[in-house]
């Protein structure tokens, strides 16, 4: 049975299983470190959505509140990688407080692709956002670079639109929060 689990309540654990499941499906060069990974968590624990089959993670998307120097960065060059964002780029969330999003990765393992399971994780961050704002906590955009035709697709499934190219391989993706998301 697959469900769909925020990390709020994990311990860093669950990063090894993050590594593993990128090895399987990323390049070295995309690839991030537990390092890097446990960086980002210790700043904001509650950046994960986990695609699990029973208890086992089968896929996770990674997303997290960034500072508006990290925003401007993101805009303005031509590529950002996992190694580019340590934690003190990253927000707490606090109530009745407004933030940017730069979700960072979505990914489900080999064996698992092509079954839909996407659909889970979309339901996740929707179900985020929403959660949020019953904490009184708001979104106004996001920001996701897509590296695959398969993460272009699920990114436009989510509501994201091209901002713009950064090269053959890459795009940047924006979606903005306005209202008619939120109802």
């Amino acid at each position: 049975m697959f469900t769909v689990k925020n990390t709020n309540n994990f311990d860093a654990n669950f990063i090894n299983d993050i590594l593993d499941i990128d090895a399987s499906v990323y390049p070295e060069n995309l690839q991030g470190t537990f390092d890097e990974i446990y960086d980002r968590f210790k700043a904001n624990n509650d950046i994960f959505v986990l695609l699990c089959d029973d208890e086992k993670i089968i896929g996770y998307l990674c997303m997290f509140p960034i500072k508006e120097k990290l925003y401007e960065k993101i805009i303005n060059e031509d590529r950002i990688f996992d190694s580019d964002i340590p934690g003190v780029y990253i927000e707490q969330y606090s109530p009745f407080n407004t933030y940017k999003l730069y979700l960072i990765s979505a990914v489900i393992r080999p064996e698992y692709q092509k079954q839909g399971l996407s659909k889970y994780l979309i339901m996740g961050f929707n179900d985020f956002i929403i959660d949020k704002k019953k904490e009184n906590i708001l979104f106004s955009k996001a920001l996701s670079t897509s590296v695959t035709l398969s993460g272009k697709k699920m990114l436009e499934k989510m509501g994201f639109h091209i901002k713009k190219k950064l090269s053959e391989e890459y795009n940047l993706h924006e979606l903005i929060f306005d209202k008619k998301y939120y109802e």
